[in-house]
């Protein structure tokens, strides 16, 4: 994994090896000072300071000129790091949101949105702070430990070899503490994902909190999760805690190790310099040394945490495009099913050996029992899945060999619970046509008896209308969501339950808008309400996966069937929901 990892940097190799160089140079710039304080404390030592106090002005000019270059290299090199970091951080969110856009709609069927942002911003930090320690901690000082244990080496092979071996007992314990706290970071990562979906799903569902009273409810649950999270690291800490034992060992043992170079300084073995040079070449050693060991572990969480980051990126679609789509000059909107049979990926079967047609500029209305299956035709339709046999085709050519974009901008998708983001109205229609003129939207927004109301709002067109269209009344949100289809101008219309949820007026109103807008173009109108579909050019009634009724609105109400029925049912007679078997 983590050279799965580091292989995710490679764009931004030049700028790595620009940071690793300035770094190197770091390292090596940082073997002159106790080069040059051995040399200077041996002449002060030696009395022979006077006769050589050239040499003594040199070497103090090479160690001012040193720690110049090392001020600049550390702040060249925290400059372009920083910088790195920041555009590694969007490469990546870049890349995992790109990910998740293309993945089909099944994927997001099994997901909880608030987590999944979670997981993606955690995989974000902990690579990048893989790439960091990697660059700017990890390689470093590795250089940094094998030039110092080169030198120590040189002047005592035995202590070079002791300030090595002392930071064995100190990976073995660390070890323990990883493996012991492993289990716990993922744990608390799960905590955090589930709490963070839950949290998204609260603050968008604050009006049902609050009808419910459950604010105190929602609280304790945070609380609990708290107090798990507390648990967990309360647990992690006493393993780090034990783990100490590590670090008292390798104090114990530099202890020792600074004991025996002034013993052999006083037995006269070294110079004092040298003792001097020695110390700080310990230092110097140690302090790497253990980086590395903290970079380690440190890198082994991150990959803990980065893991399902690396996952989404794994990813793929389940509905694919052909290599070489079908590219027709002009859509008509000709629409056919043939021999449709789906199940959804959870096994719950939908449409066995379904076959219709709707014809170009006419509009067909699908009606029938709540899960039948409406709404799933529109699903197909837009290619959100793909059947597991037959054909669904535009102007005769099945959307398989079309490519999804291509298919998608044909259609206009007006949903029965309009999604409106958190911006203005202006931005939310050029969702429609992103390059639309001011001109434009207002006329869309006058096809769909929109631009009266727009025109009320305190900055118009400006105005944002806060999260989901919030701002707005139920019809509101609806003939902006129609003005944003106009825009599209697509040849084909789906309208799935798009009236449903609002009263008599704002029906009216939608209505008429519909009226006109439809006029020359293929349209499937998904209802409950019978109202709704009355004017369709044909209407087919679906119950159990397939087809029972088809005709006009007269046709279907004198054959006394479902339909009928249905009609009965919404003026009231109750007696025909036992009839179909529509409750329990």
């Amino acid at each position: 994994m983590f050279l799965r990892i580091l292989a995710l940097a490679k764009p931004y190799r030049g700028q790595l090896v620009a940071i690793s160089t300035l770094i190197l140079l770091i390292s090596a710039f940082n073997q002159v000072e106790p080069q040059i304080t051995k040399r200077i404390t041996d002449l002060v030592i030696s009395g022979g300071l006077k006769p050589q106090l050239h040499t003594v002005y040199i070497l103090l000019a090479i160690l001012l000129g040193v720690k110049f270059l090392l001020t600049i290299f550390n702040r060249l090199s925290l400059y372009l790091a920083n910088l790195f970091s920041e555009k590694f951080k969007a490469y990546l969110r870049q890349m995992g949101f790109e990910n998740l856009l293309s993945l089909s709609i099944e994927y997001f069927d099994k997901q909880v949105s608030g987590k999944l942002m979670s997981q993606l911003d955690r995989g974000v930090d902990r690579i990048t702070s893989i790439i960091n320690n990697s660059g700017m901690v990890f390689f470093p000082s590795l250089l940094t430990a094998i030039i110092s244990i080169v030198i120590v080496m040189r002047v005592s092979p035995m202590l070079g070899i002791a300030a090595v071996a002392s930071f064995i007992p100190y990976s073995l314990v660390n070890y323990w503490r990883f493996r012991k706290n492993e289990y716990l970071e993922k744990s608390e990562y799960e905590l955090i994902d589930n709490q963070y979906g839950h949290f998204w799903e609260t603050i968008s569902a604050i009006q049902l909190i609050k009808s419910f009273i459950s604010e105190q409810f929602e609280f304790r649950r945070l609380k609990q999760f708290d107090h798990k999270i507390y648990s967990l690291r309360r647990e992690m800490e006493r393993n780090t805690n034990i783990a100490v034992i590590g670090d008292l060992f390798n104090e114990f043992w530099g202890w020792g190790m600074y004991v025996y170079i002034i013993w052999i300084a006083f037995t006269g073995s070294i110079t004092i310099g040298t003792m001097i040079l020695l110390i700080q070449y310990l230092q110097m050693i140690r302090q790497p040394l253990w980086y590395l060991v903290w970079v380690f572990w440190e890198a082994k969480r991150a990959q803990i945490g980065s893991k399902e980051f690396l996952q989404i990126l794994e990813e793929k679609p389940t509905v694919h495009d052909v290599v070489k789509p079908a590219e027709p000059e002009q859509i008509k909107g000709r629409i056919t099913f043939e021999k449709v049979f789906f199940t959804y990926d959870s096994g719950a079967k939908v449409f066995d050996n379904l076959s219709f047609s709707i014809k170009p500029g006419t509009s067909l209305a699908v009606v029938g029992p709540s899960g039948a299956g409406k709404s799933t035709l529109a699903s197909l339709i837009l290619r959100f899945y793909d059947p597991q046999k037959g054909r669904i085709m535009v102007d005769g050519i099945d959307i398989r060999n079309l490519s999804q974009r291509r298919l998608r901008k044909e259609i206009g998708f007006v949903m029965q619970d309009s999604f409106l983001f958190a911006d203005t109205v202006e931005e939310n229609l050029r969702y429609g046509k992103a390059d639309a003129s001011l001109k434009e939207m207002e006329q869309a927004c006058r096809i769909a008896n929109a631009h009266d109301f727009i025109i009320k709002l305190k900055q118009g067109y400006k105005t944002v209308i806060g999260e989901r269209g919030v701002l707005l009344s139920g019809g509101q949100k609806q003939r902006l969501s129609l003005a944003r289809t106009i825009l599209k101008n697509p040849p084909v219309i789906i309208l799935d339950e798009a009236t449903s949820s609002l009263d008599s007026h704002s029906e009216l109103s939608i209505q008429q808008a519909l009226e006109h807008f439809l006029k020359g173009r293929t349209s499937l109108v998904i209802a409950h309400r019978l109202s709704t579909v009355q004017h369709a050019d044909y209407i087919i009634v679906i119950k159990d996966r397939k087809i029972l009724e088809q005709g006009t609105h007269l046709e279907l109400l004198a054959a006394k069937g479902l339909y009928a029925s249905l009609f009965k049912i919404q003026a009231g007679d109750i007696d025909k929901l036992k009839e179909w078997d529509l409750v329990g």
